[in-house]
């Protein structure tokens, strides 16, 4: 094709005419980032997005190029014909014959001069076109998540009604939020499989799901000998806090800066933007193009916010809770085969035991259930704290009251303990073999009882 007639498309996006494809790529991306109708609110936006759309693709051999009019048989008919119908592109326009003439540029005006040509017409509905089927790519494209990744199964990472992309684990806002990717290891003998979870979230989340995917690694990633170090791999990175895809996180920075700026917070957008420029680096994208012109605008001659780091701080109860398996296996191989060998086995049912049994013994001689009983055959008996009468007394003893022998007999005072549990010393002579609620309910059936 003639160099000429593709002179007007180099022209639109900017690039000298035999450019390479990667230089018109790059043209076209920081073009339509610029002049995007969702992007751009003036009022030719949209028209100066599909003359782009429609020389990238032209250039880049997506679509075909208009063809010449042909020149009719007689000369003054083709003259005028020429005149009226001659294309808005190629050596027509573009030459010098036509340099006081309308340009035909990004305002689109020799687009609109010419609505009423049907050719013109088909140009505007392949351009229509064109756009709608960019759109469709673009959006069925993600290039912001790993190949092997999936979305996660929660909340999906969708923006709310003001612009706020939400974290997908808690469902908050953040200043600061991330494409993060966290890794589970499968393994099964000889096969081992690495799944990589991919989700936006904040600080919190993140730390939630790193939690989730370390237990299923553990659970699943150590069945087979070729899964031991990936698995190891996957717990340790997870527990750093996984990793950050920087284009992802740049794209998604810029977005939520985008949001806030709308919403009228300008320092916290510039905030967000700083922090999307640290993930582009030097990179001369379109999308770093466009970050870098957004702080330029958003420049008020104040120092720069910065909004706080949570992302670099890997706490010892993170690091415990992702490694507590390891804790578990070790106290138990403790327990089987160290120090503690035979503790859970033999020594502790051994002291368990022991103490059930001290304690029954205890609780029987409360009860008095494996000694005779004996009662108090007076009206008042003196319990004392020794043998003697000389000692003081703790409390006398009712009639009938049942008590235990629980020591040998001093003379004539004996060791006894009483039914709540008392000790002290009785006259012997004072105490009747027999339960004492027997012994009173025989001498009330012969006697009168108050």
């Amino acid at each position: 094709m003639n160099q000429d007639r593709l002179s007007i498309y180099y022209r639109i996006l900017n690039v000298a005419p035999g450019a390479s494809a990667k230089e018109i790529k790059l043209a076209y991306r920081k073009l339509a980032f610029e002049f995007h109708p969702d992007r751009n609110t003036d009022a030719d936006s949209e028209e100066k997005f599909k003359d782009i759309t429609e020389a990238y693709e032209i250039l880049t051999g997506e679509r075909k190029a208009p063809a010449q009019a042909s020149s009719p048989k007689n000369g003054s008919a083709g003259a005028q014909t020429k005149s009226s119908t001659s294309s808005a592109y190629g050596p027509d326009a573009a030459g010098a014959r036509n340099a006081n003439k309308t340009r035909q540029g990004f305002a689109g005006s020799g687009r609109k001069e010419q609505q009423a040509n049907p050719s013109m017409d088909d140009k505007v509905a392949r351009a229509n076109q064109a756009y709608r089927e960019q759109q469709a790519k673009a959006s069925a494209r993600k290039s912001n998540i790993h190949p092997g990744a999936r979305r996660h199964k929660g909340k999906r990472p969708d923006s709310n009604a003001a612009g706020f992309i939400q974290c997908a684990v808690t469902g908050v806002v953040s200043a600061q939020p991330r494409l993060v990717e966290f890794k589970i290891v499968r393994g099964f003998f000889n096969s081992v499989r690495t799944e990589v979870v991919s989700a936006y979230l904040a600080p919190k989340g993140a730390r939630r799901m790193a939690l989730k995917a370390s237990f299923k690694t553990w659970l699943r990633g150590f069945w087979g000998w070729r899964s031991f170090i990936p698995a190891w791999r996957a717990i340790l990175g997870n527990m750093r806090g996984g990793t950050f895809p920087a284009e992802g996180n740049a794209k998604l920075l810029f977005t939520q800066a985008t949001a806030f700026e709308k919403s009228g917070n300008r320092p916290l957008a510039r905030a967000v933007l700083l922090q999307a420029r640290d993930f582009i680096g030097t990179n001369r994208s379109a999308l770093a193009e466009q970050i870098r012109t957004s702080i330029r605008r958003l420049e008020d001659g104040q120092p720069a916010r910065r909004v706080r780091d949570e992302w670099q701080r890997v706490g010892m109860m993170v690091a415990l809770l992702h490694l507590s398996p390891v804790f578990v296996v070790i106290f138990a191989l403790l327990i089987a085969f160290g120090p503690g060998q035979g503790f859970l086995t033999r020594d502790l049912p051994a002291m368990v035991a022991e103490k059930g049994s001290q304690i029954t013994r205890q609780v029987e001689q409360m009860i008095g259930e494996d000694r005779d009983p004996y009662y108090v055959d007076r009206d008042l008996l003196n319990m004392r704290n020794g043998a003697g009468v000389t000692n003081t007394i703790i409390r006398r003893l009712a009639r009938f009251e049942t008590v235990y022998i629980s020591g040998d007999s001093k003379g004539i005072w004996v060791e006894i303990d009483t039914s709540i549990g008392e000790t002290g010393f009785v006259n012997l002579d004072a105490l009747v073999p027999g339960n004492g609620a027997d012994a009173r309910d025989t001498w009330c059936s012969k006697n009168s009882c108050d």
